[in-house]
């Protein structure tokens, strides 16, 4: 999908999928109804690859680090593959549509568990762990879909530097070692 929904007349929307106004209609009621099954089928195939990746079994005797790294690399194919235009097109409807949000989140929360528990006996430092992990992702995610909604980046999803920085930011996050200095006032850290 390089078009957006609203921008996409059903007469194209058919022909891409090559079949007709009628075969689109018998199949769907709305473009909404379409996207909602592209979308359906997205998050499914983007669980099985979080399977395959992220299976704690390919950890073992691995490193903080290892997991790290396969967890930027799976993102980045969820993020650069052929649902790219299905995610961008979900990531814009949620300002319109907050509650389209739910299949997204639950994704999020399945992440947020399996990363913390891959973790978990690769890092030494577990207290706030859990917190670390969350807000490792949040960054994670806005990096990723910031640059998928704008083409206009120092860094692009191709680039091997932005998939580094990635990996080298998420670890280092997760593994808790760094402390902020803290100056006089109102908590505010040096920068």
């Amino acid at each position: 999908m390089s078009t957006r929904l609203d921008d996409l007349a059903i007469p194209a929307l058919a022909k891409a999928a090559n079949s007709s106004v009628g075969g689109f209609y018998s199949r769907f009621e709305t473009k909404d109804a379409f996207f909602e099954f592209l979308r359906h089928r997205m998050l499914t195939e983007h669980m099985t690859l979080y399977s395959e990746h992220l299976s704690p079994s390919r950890f073992d005797g691995k490193t903080r680090q290892d997991v790290s790294e396969a967890f930027v690399d799976v993102m980045l194919i969820v993020f650069s593959g052929h649902w790219r235009g299905v995610l961008r097109e979900a990531y814009a409807l949620l300002t319109l549509r907050p509650e389209s949000w739910a299949p997204m989140k639950a994704r999020g929360q399945y992440l947020r568990q399996r990363v913390t528990e891959l973790y978990s006996p690769l890092v030494s430092n577990r207290v706030g762990l859990e917190e670390r992990v969350s807000f490792a992702m949040q960054l994670l995610f806005s990096a990723l879909n910031n640059e998928m909604m704008n083409p206009n980046l120092s860094f692009s999803i191709k680039d091997e530097a932005f998939r580094r920085h990635l990996i080298v930011t998420l670890d280092t996050l997760v593994a808790g070692d760094l402390t902020l200095p803290v100056t006089g006032g109102e908590g505010k850290h040096d920068a």
